[in-house]
């Protein structure tokens, strides 16, 4: 997600809350109830709130009215929320919901600690070590979001978040790059260009190396400080991100290195995210330990948004749902009663719960718990029959090299760990291998040379087939059966391969017709020929004499024909 403000703690955020009472309560979805805004991203706004089914604080990020209405946005919304949801990683933010019930919205886990931008803000810059510590978490998370065919094709740095130990996330997979390609072009949008690849800005073919670049801009930009105010790729009005390094080194020291190959103008000159990960650790060395990061733990919010001011939340107040009307409720009560008769009725609630927890304590003295087993290899039929009721479970999919389709890959929590029944476990169900990309210049080179390539992308070659061609030499890779961009490991790519061109056939009764005539059935065949004149007394003028090869003789297409031709009796001395 994308975040211009810190992510507040707890109790500055129920500060915020009672001060616009009037204005919190709002219930999404029958779930998520709205505490205090948090900060406004791109046709959105986020939102700490309290998850009613679960008793945690989450993040919510509501999306304009506008959205909603449009059913090509819903469409790649859905689609790309459902991948990301599947995302699992330390290094990312973990989506644990999404609906587009009254407005699309996305549940994230509540991070505190603020976003990069604002470190880089309230620091002036970071150094290049803490910076090679930064770059080495966020590209751990594009190294396993990549392998998994997400790209996130939006990043910057109030993508980049914090938790209150000062532990690195990337947020907005799928969701921020697709409200970049919905959003019509503003101030903040202009801004956030900056971190765009060349591809990306000049609408050139787009892949997961793009991240990569992104990521060396912002890189550059918390170490250079406020020397990055020119743009991040050459659009004529500044130096290319990778010469401006060039010209810093002292300031990014051994960081220089991998930011310059992360940087290049050219995408096929970058690595990758896992090569850019390898490069930045082989760093380590040179650096000094970086000192901790000024990572900030409040809110930071000195004139919060009231929620029903908020034009994207406009059509939720208007129609608020059961929870909303109950809390109209109370608060109108509350309002007409004594303050200190409201305590003492909520001091005998308080009273009534401990009681009737007592007691059922007396039953019941231990909460019941179990240890999660290890079910990694397991059917989820297996898994369901060990399980039963005890826990409610959720699945997920992903992918693993080695595993069989339909077999549970782990659990979240892990096994060995002990949960309370009815607590919640999402286990990760297998999909097969992970997806490899088909390598795309397969045509036109030699059988060996594609079986080579097929290798080097972990993929097999399959069945192979020759078929004449007329445009290919024989041995050439013509066709490729796949048309996916994407296949499993190990998958078998078949392939067609030239025989050359089809034989061609000698016209018959060549000798004794006009030169002429020869020439044309030759050249109907697609054949060439080669004319050679003689005397002959028995032969007419311009007549053939002889053919070699012979009629009907199968010869390939660039055979060339000998025709022998009269010039008639030779001239008396």
């Amino acid at each position: 997600m994308n975040f211009d403000a810190n992510w507040p703690d707890y109790e500055y955020a129920l500060t915020v809350a009672d001060s616009h009472l009037t204005d919190s309560g709002i219930v999404i979805d029958s779930r998520y109830r709205l505490i205090a805004p948090l900060g406004r991203g791109s046709g959105s706004q986020v939102y700490l709130a309290d998850d009613i089914r679960l008793r945690r604080q989450v993040a919510v990020r509501v999306l304009r009215k506008s959205y909603a209405d449009d059913p090509t946005f819903l469409e790649e919304f859905r689609s790309e929320a459902k991948k990301s949801i599947t995302l699992n990683h330390p290094n990312l933010v973990p989506i644990y919901d999404w609906g587009e019930q009254e407005l699309p919205y996305v549940v994230t886990e509540y991070l505190s600690g603020g976003n990069l931008r604002d470190l880089a803000e309230s620091a002036g810059s970071i150094s290049s070590s803490q910076a090679l510590l930064i770059g080495i978490e966020v590209a751990k998370g594009l190294e396993y979001a990549h392998k998994r065919g997400v790209a996130h094709l939006s990043l910057k740095p109030t993508n980049i978040l914090f938790d209150f130990e000062s532990k690195i996330r990337i947020a907005g997979f799928g969701i921020s790059k697709t409200l970049a390609n919905f959003s019509s072009v503003d101030t903040a949008t202009l801004e956030d260009q900056r971190y765009l690849s060349p591809e990306q800005v000049n609408d050139r073919r787009v892949d997961q190396r793009s991240d990569v670049y992104s990521l060396s801009c912002l890189l550059y930009e918390s170490v250079a400080g406020n020397q990055s105010s020119e743009p991040s790729h050459n659009t004529g009005d500044g130096a290319p991100l990778s010469d401006r390094i060039e010209s810093n080194l002292e300031l990014f020291g051994s960081l220089a290195t991998p930011l310059k190959q992360a940087s290049s103008e050219d995408s096929n000159e970058r690595p990758n995210a896992g090569e850019f990960l390898q490069l930045l650790i082989k760093e380590t060395s040179r650096q000094s330990r970086p000192e901790p990061l000024p990572v900030s733990t409040g809110l930071g919010l000195e004139k919060p948004i009231p929620l029903r001011d908020d034009p994207i939340l406009t059509d939720l107040a208007k129609t608020p749902d059961n929870d909303g009307r109950i809390l109209r409720f109370f608060k109108k009560i509350r309002r007409r009663i004594n303050r200190w008769i409201w305590l003492i009725l909520m001091f005998a609630v308080v009273l009534v719960t401990v009681g009737a927890i007592y007691f059922a304590s007396q039953e019941n003295n231990d909460i019941a718990s179990r240890i999660i087993p290890e079910v990694t290899g397991m059917t989820v039929q297996e898994f369901n029959e060990i399980v039963g009721d005890y826990w409610n479970l959720q699945e997920a999919l992903d992918r693993l090299d080695g595993t069989l389709p339909g077999t549970i890959l782990r659990t979240t929590p892990e096994a060995g760990q002990l949960l309370v029944e009815g607590g919640e476990i999402t286990y990760f169900v297998s999909q097969g291998p992970e997806l490899r990309p088909v390598p795309k210049n397969l045509i036109g080179i030699k059988l060996s040379d594609a079986e080579a390539l097929l290798l080097g992308a972990e993929l097999t070659l399959g069945q192979v087939t020759d078929e004449l061609n007329e445009d290919y030499p024989a041995g050439v890779v013509i066709s490729v059966s796949i048309r996916e961009e994407q296949i499993p490991t190990g998958s078998p790519v078949d392939l067609v391969i030239s025989l050359g061109p089809a034989l061609r056939t000698i016209p018959p009764n060549l000798v004794g017709i006009a030169l002429e005539d020869a020439q044309t059935q030759l050249t109907l065949e697609g054949l060439q020929y080669q004319v050679i004149e003689q005397y002959d007394g028995s032969i007419s003028q311009g007549a053939v004499i002889s053919v070699s090869p012979e009629s009907l003789t199968p010869v390939s297409r660039d055979a060339v024909v000998e025709l022998r031709v009269s010039l008639g009796p030779p001239a008396e001395e």
